[in-house]
């Protein structure tokens, strides 16, 4: 079961947020629910998780802007096939 929180943030706290989450590839909240299960059950960050990744992108020479109409080529195919899914179960 996931349960939705709303809280109150300083501005400057939230734009924090948005550059972390940004540098780390991932939306607002995966970033704020990986954090805050890191902290919870002291696993990896994501800088650990995701320096493998890293590394093979610094490796592959690919350039960011490619980088970027990849993720936003395989973002849009799971939504479709999520969208999909949801259709075909009703």
């Amino acid at each position: 079961m996931t349960r939705t929180i709303e809280l109150p943030l300083p501005e400057d706290l939230l734009r924090r947020v948005d550059e972390k989450a940004q540098a780390a590839g991932l939306p607002r909240d995966a970033y704020i629910r990986t954090v805050l299960s890191k902290d919870v059950t002291g696993g990896p960050s994501i800088s650990e998780i995701l320096a493998p990744f890293r590394d093979q992108v610094a490796g592959s020479g690919i350039a960011d802007e490619e980088l970027d109409r990849l993720f936003s080529l395989a973002r849009e195919e799971s939504y479709r096939e999520r969208s999909q899914r949801s259709i075909d179960e009703r």
